[in-house]
């Protein structure tokens, strides 16, 4: 299965967002925010490590227009009920459980912008709760829309820091920045190396391209919500051996990962409690097999990428602790079909996607082939659970 066509869902949003309300359609502005993969670098850029990022032609678009006064009136094609607040007196309450996201987006603009304009708008999410940062790529569409409802000047770096904003302080998710960070910088037919602690971009170009190779994204039927799962412990967990390792070593105390040489790691490493060694040992490896996937990539050797992919989910199981049964079931049966490169679990596999490279000419069948087997083994799920076919794309845009 393949995404909708990205320009039919545009129309499909205008024509949707416009009727009935005596709304020029040459007036409604569409953004589309896409969702995020990471291939490598699972769970390390809240600790500073490097990261690699795709978007992919599957996202969150906002059909919406600006108003004069300072109303947010909002509706959903996902989620019941309809979102309203007024910038002036942004309330804890916004009429909706997911109305979070706007209320936050909000807040972290108001923080140094002043925001007069509201916004009525539509929002439709392809995948939503679906572990490719649909929480990042709604935020952006969000900040987007306001900034523009106000004429604001942002550079991309400082949608990157709304947006973790937006998310650390105002829903309560301790992230770091990969997520926003690749749908600002998102570019089609590349992969991005980002420094999450320089804060910088290298855009790597894909060498095989689709010729060669698809993205399968396959669906587990289970939504995740980070705040609730175990996905703050864990980032608590690292900054304890961060702190810890320092201590031993008489450096110092720091405050993640990436501060901490990994010959002090190696040296100390056995001292701490089990559990929070297996986390610093998944940081440290993690962030090698980003070097050496870069490199890997560079080279167009997608067999190597592939092989650190599988490296990668097995670490984020056994050395991280995360990945729900189901999750990880799915990823097993992603990996093994035939022409299958390697997979991993997005997120921390609370529920959600697992992301693989296939052959291009072993994609359709194995798309089938998945599809069928985790159908047989989590039937309770056969109705939500799809596999699809993607491709990389731009980052968030007005379309």
């Amino acid at each position: 299965m393949e995404f909708p066509d990205l320009l039919q869902q545009k129309q499909k949003m205008i024509d949707l967002f416009s009727y009935g309300k005596m709304i020029d359609q040459n007036s409604v502005s569409v953004i589309a925010s896409p969702y995020r993969i990471c291939p490598l670098g699972a769970h390390i850029d809240h600790q500073g490590g490097p990261v690699l990022g795709m978007t992919i032609n599957a996202c969150t678009l906002m059909a919406f227009h600006s108003v004069d006064d300072g109303q947010v009136k909002l509706h959903s094609n996902n989620y019941p009920g309809k979102v309203s607040f007024d910038l002036n007196d942004i309330s804890e309450s916004t009429g909706s459980f997911w109305g979070i996201y706007p209320r936050a987006a909000a807040l972290a603009l108001k923080e140094n912008h002043s925001l007069e304009h509201g916004i009525t708008g539509l929002l439709d999410g392809m995948l939503p709760g679906c572990g490719l940062s649909s929480s990042a790529s709604v935020l952006l569409a969000y900040i987007h829309a306001f900034a523009s409802a106000n004429t604001l000047d942002l550079s991309a770096w400082d949608y990157v820091n709304l947006t973790r904003r937006a998310e650390n302080k105002y829903i309560g998710l301790n992230n770091g920045i990969l997520d926003q960070t690749s749908i600002v910088f998102g570019k089609e037919n590349h992969l991005l190396h980002i420094d999450t602690v320089e804060k910088t971009v290298t855009e790597m170009e894909d060498k095989r391209g689709k010729k060669e190779y698809r993205l399968i994204v396959a669906y587990s039927g289970y939504s995740r919500e980070l705040t609730t799962s175990g996905y703050n412990s864990r980032v608590d967990e690292c900054r304890l051996a961060a702190g810890e390792l320092s201590r031993f070593a008489g450096t110092p105390i720091a405050t993640q990962l990436s501060d901490v040489d990994k010959k002090i790691y190696e040296q100390y490493g056995g001292a701490l409690e089990p559990h929070i060694q297996r986390r610093a040992n998944h940081f440290f490896n993690e962030s090698q097999r980003v070097m050496d996937g870069s490199k890997a990539w560079n080279n167009g050797d997608i067999e190597a990428f592939g092989r650190l992919m599988n490296e990668s989910c097995k670490s984020s199981i056994e050395q991280y602790e995360c990945g729900v049964p189901a999750v990880c079931d799915l990823q097993q049966v992603v990996s093994e079909a035939e022409g299958v490169f390697g997979s991993r679990f997005m997120g921390g596999g609370f529920g959600g996607c697992v992301v693989g490279l296939v052959k291009s000419s072993h994609a359709a069948r194995a798309v089938e082939d998945i599809q069928t087997a985790y159908r047989q083994l989590h039937p309770e799920v056969a109705e939500q659970a799809m596999v699809f076919l993607g491709k990389s794309d731009d980052g968030v845009r007005f379309i």
